[in-house]
C-alpha cells in the first residue's frame, strides 16, 4: 500500500473522517487533498506530521499501517492443550510464543497451588 492509501484507509475506517473534515483540518482544498490520498501530490514530512496529529497516531502508524482485521487460527496440538483453538489477532510470532509461555507459567503455578491445598487438606 502506497502512503496515501494508508491515509485514506485511516481516515475512513479508523477516524470515520470526511475528505472536507481532513483538508479543512490541513488548511488546503479538498482537491489538494484528493490527490494526496490518490498518490498524485507527495506528502512532505511536515505534512505527514500534521496528518498523524489530526487523525491521533504516530507518522509511522501512518506510514506501515496495516489494517487490523486480521485473524489466524492456531491449532496447537503440543504440551498437552489437547486441541485448543487459540485465535490471535494482530499479533508477530514472538508476541504468540510470549503468551503461550506465560499461560505454560500460570498453568504450573495453578498446579502448585492446587497441590498445597490438597496436601494442606490431608
Amino acid at each position: 500500500m502506497k502512503i496515501g492509501e494508508n491515509i485514506k484507509e485511516i481516515r475512513e475506517k479508523e477516524k470515520g473522517l470526511h475528505k472536507e473534515d481532513v483538508a479543512k483540518a490541513l488548511g488546503i482544498t479538498v482537491k489538494a487533498y484528493s490527490n494526496i490520498e490518490n498518490n498524485v501530490a507527495d506528502v512532505t514530512v511536515s505534512r505527514l506530521y500534521e496528518l498523524s496529529e489530526i487523525f491521533g497516531v504516530a507518522p509511522e502508524y501512518i506510514l506501515n499501517y496495516q489494517e487490523k482485521a486480521t485473524y489466524t487460527n492456531h491449532f496447537n496440538n503440543y504440551d498437552g492443550n489437547q486441541g485448543v483453538n487459540i485465535m490471535y489477532q494482530g499479533c508477530s510470532s514472538d508476541q504468540i510464543k510470549n503468551l503461550e509461555e506465560q499461560v505454560d507459567k500460570s498453568k504450573r503455578d495453578a498446579n502448585r497451588l492446587q497441590a498445597r491445598v490438597q496436601t494442606r487438606n490431608n
